[in-house]
């Protein structure tokens, strides 16, 4: 029996597919831009042209499909319409539940995120941990959170919901919007981080990609119907972060210090001048609002209902630096 799939052309997207190709499953991949399916294998892949918004290429994509893993999201810092977040994170997820619920599907695999539970400012979240509504930061977290509401309400009309929270993916694959922790790498080997947010000791829970592959796939197997399970790692400073990057390259970490007043005023600028030359920026005031907080987890739930496992930080990240060292075209920082 087939496995419908939407969100399979983005960073965390492409590894599960490859997984599933490997499990020889069948699957059909709604799939919003074609140009988007280089690197994945299309041994047992049927290909749906559509998207989460529109409900009628959605019920095409899903017939014959008893197994679902709903991954599609607008992963951004900023896009020029925020009403899009809302059309994709919410009524995307509403649509393909819906066309679920008609087909009679017997798991719903939904990857929410880390900032659905919200930040944990000095505890360890876990799957119980209550958001605070009044405090959402952007309209990434504003929706991830809606949608969770909305999934509770589709599991009371009998959809086999199941959902897991990925904390921050890092890891080999396509650098998108998805893969932020490359992009930082990147940037941090080429010297061009000025310095570390705040005082440096906020946590941040990384969690390795293929760890969290392996995680849905779990999920899919021994997962129950109603239940959440967060899919983390490590819980690590910015300021250690740097530090295990340092060891790991050489290059030596940022020293300086940036307080955030600071860098809101930067990212306000940023901003503006975004709406002006319709480039992404490289941080809102919003995102660096984020940054203010700790965001650390436990996936102790995951670990022993599912089987769930995750390596330490520094051994992911030697492996990412190895492969950003072997792909073609990337050049080392010289002195």
């Amino acid at each position: 029996m087939p496995i419908f799939v939407t969100g399979g052309t983005g960073f965390l997207g492409k590894q599960l597919i490859k997984e599933l190709n490997c499990l020889d499953e069948d699957v059909h991949l709604l799939v919003r831009k074609i140009n988007n399916l280089k690197e994945i294998d299309n041994k047992r892949l049927k290909i749906f042209p559509g998207d989460v918004t529109n409900i009628r290429t959605i019920r095409e994509a899903i017939k014959g499909c008893k197994m679902v893993f709903h991954m599609a999201s607008l992963v951004k810092a900023w896009v020029r319409d925020p009403a899009e977040f809302y059309r994709v994170n919410v009524e995307g997820l509403k649509n393909v539940m819906e066309c679920a619920l008609e087909e009679g599907v017997t798991k719903f695999i939904y990857t929410s995120s880390f900032m659905a539970i919200g930040p944990s400012n000095g505890k360890i979240n876990t799957e119980e941990t209550q958001h605070d509504p009044d405090h959402l930061h952007n309209h990434y977290e504003r929706t991830k959170y809606i949608a969770d509401l909305l999934t509770a309400e589709y599991l009371n009309k009998g959809l086999p919901v199941i959902t897991v929270y990925p904390c921050v993916i890092y890891g080999p694959g396509e650098i998108t919007e998805g893969n932020l922790i490359v992009r930082i790498i990147l940037d941090f080997l080429g010297r061009k981080i000025p310095g570390i947010l705040g005082d440096g000791s906020k946590l941040w829970n990384y969690a390795f990609i293929t760890d969290v592959v392996k995680g849905h796939l779990l999920a899919m197997e021994k997962g129950k119907v109603g239940q959440k399970y967060i899919l983390g790692g490590e819980n690590v400073s910015m300021e250690n972060f740097f530090k295990f990057l340092e060891a790991l390259s050489g290059v030596k970490a940022p020293k300086r210090h940036i307080p955030f007043w600071i860098a809101k005023m930067s990212a306000r600028c940023d901003e503006l001048i975004a709406r002006v030359s319709k480039k992404t920026p490289k941080h809102t005031p919003s995102t660096i609002e984020i940054y203010k907080h700790d965001w650390a987890f436990s996936s102790e739930k995951a670990e022993q209902e599912l089987g769930y496992t995750h390596i330490p930080l520094k051994e992911g990240l030697d492996r990412t630096l190895d492969w950003i060292y072997k792909t073609p075209g990337y050049k080392p920082h010289k002195d």
